[in-house]
């Protein structure tokens, strides 16, 4: 019962994230200002896309993960790898001080509609930060529920390096 809790916790969690992302994803390619043709803005929708993309990926694996151990256990892995790198490219591609920095500098020269926009996806940006936390925690309530369900250690053998001579 308590792996389909963790599991239906991990399911709300990559939802929720999914929502947020996808609110920063509009912002960032359709709120677009016109004269927002620069490589910053560019490089930002698409690392904005890549998280969404990450995302989709975890929720298609995740359709297929219940209360079943095996299932579990089989698809939790490529979930975590997705989760990782969407949580990666989020606080290096788009929450680090470099791109930050260097979209803010564009907003500052370029002025017109860009300051704005720049504060709305920041805004967006730190929406997302949440709903990624949430995942991880959900993440590790779901190993931590499948570990504890394994019935029985793996046995001992004679070849296997932990037995002590």
């Amino acid at each position: 019962m308590e792996r389909y809790l963790a599991a239906t916790a991990l399911h709300v969690a990559v939802d929720q994230a999914w929502l947020a992302v996808g609110e920063l994803v509009l912002t960032v390619c359709e709120d677009r200002p016109r004269e927002a043709e620069l490589a910053v803005v560019d490089d930002l929708a698409e690392q904005a896309l890549e998280l969404q993309a990450d995302l989709a990926v975890a929720r298609e694996l995740l359709a297929c993960v219940s209360s079943d151990a095996g299932v579990a256990v089989t698809h939790l892995p490529m979930v975590s790898a997705r989760l990782a790198s969407a949580t990666t490219r989020y606080w290096q591609r788009l929450r680090s001080h470099a791109p930050v920095a260097e979209l803010r500098r564009a907003a500052r020269h370029r002025r017109g509609e860009l300051p704005a926009w720049q504060l709305s996806v920041e805004a967006g940006a730190q929406r997302c930060e949440a709903p990624l936390a949430a995942c991880a925690d959900a993440l590790h309530q779901c190993w931590s529920e499948l570990c504890r369900s394994a019935e029985a250690p793996l046995p001992v053998t004679a070849s296997d390096p932990r037995r002590s001579p």
